[in-house]
């Protein structure tokens, strides 16, 4: 039975992949986000290797089971679970909502100036102002109404910048914004609404 080290070399039809990964060049595990809440959203648990190559270890869809299979291999393999399908924790600061928006901007604003006038989405591990709204239990709403607050403090920050990359920063701002908070609600159960 061959042991696969890289995703390159896996073929996609194996019935239980789980059994030809050479465990010794694993990274870790994670689950991988899909769709959105236009296509529906799906959930593959996934495995990374050591070479960066990734590859899916279910494709049904389903965000428990996803979640399930990641930490049942994790706890087998001794390997670490990224999910970003779940709100981080609150952050080991003590800077301010604000402070934490503005440092966002800046480190967008900073990667915008040195990238081509048409640059790709960030996206990674999520945004972390989201989360925290999602865990205060806001409406959608106030959500909108925080992301109109935040078009007012993406202004001030990108100030003096030319109008092709002002538009491209704030739509990625906005962009990344939205697309976690769709994700946060698709993936897990919401929190009671503050009263």
């Amino acid at each position: 039975m061959p042991k696969y080290s890289s995703a390159k070399d896996m073929p996609d039809n194996l019935k239980n992949p789980t059994a030809f990964i050479a465990w010794e060049h694993v990274r870790g595990v994670f689950v991988q986000e899909l769709g959105d809440d236009k296509e529906g959203w799906v959930f593959w648990p996934c495995i990374h290797f050591q070479d960066d190559t990734w590859h899916p270890l279910a494709k049904d869809g389903d965000i428990t089971k996803a979640r399930q299979i990641c930490a049942s291999l994790s706890a087998i393999h001794d390997k670490p679970i990224q999910d970003w399908t779940r709100p981080a924790p609150p952050g080991l600061t003590l800077a301010s909502t604000r402070e934490q928006i503005s440092n966002y901007l800046k480190g967008t604003k900073e990667w915008l100036e040195t990238t081509h006038p048409e640059p790709s989405p960030l996206w990674g591990a999520g945004w972390e102002y989201t989360d925290h709204l999602f865990l205060d239990g806001f409406t959608h709403f106030e959500f909108e109404e925080e992301m109109r607050a935040m078009h007012k403090a993406a202004l001030e920050v990108f100030g003096g910048m030319e109008p092709s990359k002002l538009k491209a920063g704030l739509a990625i701002v906005k962009e990344q914004a939205t697309r976690r908070w769709s994700l946060l609600h698709a993936a897990n159960i919401k929190p009671e609404e503050v009263a």
